[in-house]
């Protein structure tokens, strides 16, 4: 076995293709500029408005935020408020990772203590108070922040589910009906709602999407048009001069548009393609690698992912794939829970709600087997999503073969 050794004629600096390595917000221009034109209440020093900002995985939400709240903060820093009729206002901004928190009770508990951090007083316990006690307790700390306005950003809120109190009691701490009321004249506070889950408002109670969801801002997925600016800009970092044969990042740009749209599957398959070439010892990395790469990401991850599901994922995958086969997709929600159901059932299994499946098919969506469109017929129609599979179906049944339960469906597994 050979030493590794630092030395490589492929990658200048691979960190440049993670996903948080620091880089511009690119291909977001009219999006960001939508999302700072709703915060024009805080440089006016009037109450914000609250957002419920949503889109896929991987296509700019959290940055995004994070520079519409820099740019807020420069904004106020830069203006003369001394020659204007409006009174200067301050802010503080907060953002919260909601991945791993699924009640209200949580939320509430993790932003109470980051409202604390830059300050001297203790921080809670997440657990073990009453509930009331701890939105006391967070109210009492927006009531007592030093700045005019706190905006709260609430990263992947859709992991509450149906526990949805946070999300009313918080966007209206400000309005005198509150039972946690927050007086503006004191601090003027708005909520962001983010949210990979475009349905999640559908399923809020009525109450909290009334406050929530003053604006709606949706982050499309890229197109091969603007993966490949992303690509480009993080290549000139990435990589040694001359590496890349010229077909290769429209090549990158146009599979990852197809697959899904995201920023990070572009730069992993780019970083894929270009470690093949260095395993390899090619001093160029080509349409061939890039190819062998998408082949290998879609194969291993797909299957990978399907192995891992638990039986009801599995049999959601599988009611997608049946009707795949029979050309019905894309297809409603009530169609995906009627094939799921009828296979559980096939199989001595007890069917989940439609609820639990929704849920299953986003992530499934995020996994890349299944896609969704949103269908929009207008005021009379109403919205909804259809899915179909983002994968292909042979990959799919690879992945499906090991559960003993899913072949009894399926004699071909």
């Amino acid at each position: 076995m050979d030493c590794l050794t630092p030395d490589d004629g492929i990658f200048r600096d691979e960190d440049a293709l993670r996903d948080h390595f620091p880089s511009r917000i690119l291909e977001r221009d009219e999006k960001l500029a939508e999302y700072q034109r709703t915060f024009q209440e805080v440089v006016r020093n009037k109450r914000p408005r609250n957002v419920f900002l949503y889109g896929p995985t991987g296509v700019g939400k959290t940055i995004g935020t994070k520079a519409v709240f820099r740019n807020l903060e420069r904004s106020i820093e830069q203006f003369d408020y001394g020659a204007s009729r409006f009174s200067e206002p301050s802010l503080r901004t907060v953002h919260l990772e909601c991945k791993d928190l699924n009640t209200s009770y949580q939320v509430a508990a993790h932003l109470l203590n980051l409202l604390r951090a830059e300050t001297d007083r203790e921080r809670v316990s997440t657990t073990g108070y009453p509930e009331g006690e701890i939105y006391r307790l967070l109210f009492d700390e927006l009531r007592a922040t030093a700045a005019s306005h706190v905006l709260v950003a609430l990263d992947e809120i859709d992991t509450v589910g149906s526990d949805d109190n946070i999300l009313y009691k918080l966007p209206r701490c400000n309005n005198d009906d509150s039972a946690r009321y927050v007086d503006p004249e004191t601090t003027k506070v708005g909520v962001v709602g983010i949210t990979n889950d475009g349905t999640f408002r559908d399923t809020l109670d009525p109450r909290a999407k009334s406050t929530l969801c003053d604006q709606e801002i949706h982050f499309p997925p890229y197109d091969a048009t603007e993966l490949g600016t992303i690509l480009r800009d993080r290549a000139d970092v990435a990589f040694h001069d001359g590496v890349l044969s010229a077909d290769v990042i429209p090549l990158t740009a146009a599979l990852a548009a197809q697959r899904s749209g995201y920023a990070r599957t572009a730069l992993d398959l780019l970083y894929e393609a270009a470690d093949q070439a260095r395993t390899a010892d090619d001093g160029t990395v080509t349409e061939a690698h890039v190819e062998a790469a998408e082949e290998s990401i879609q194969q291993g991850a797909i299957v990978e992912e399907v192995h891992g599901l638990s039986v009801h994922g599995k049999l959601v995958a599988y009611a997608v794939f049946r009707l795949c086969e029979r050309e019905a997709t894309p297809a409603k929600i009530d169609t995906v829970y009627a094939w799921y159901k009828q296979a559980a059932e096939q199989v001595d299994v007890s069917p989940v709600t439609s609820r639990t499946v929704h849920n299953t098919l986003n992530d499934l969506m995020v996994a890349g087997i299944v896609d969704s469109q949103e269908v929009n017929r207008g005021r009379g129609g109403g919205r909804h999503y259809e899915y179909e599979l983002s994968c292909r179906p042979a990959t799919l049944l690879d992945g499906l073969t090991g559960d003993p339960r899913v072949r009894a469906v399926d004699t071909r597994l």
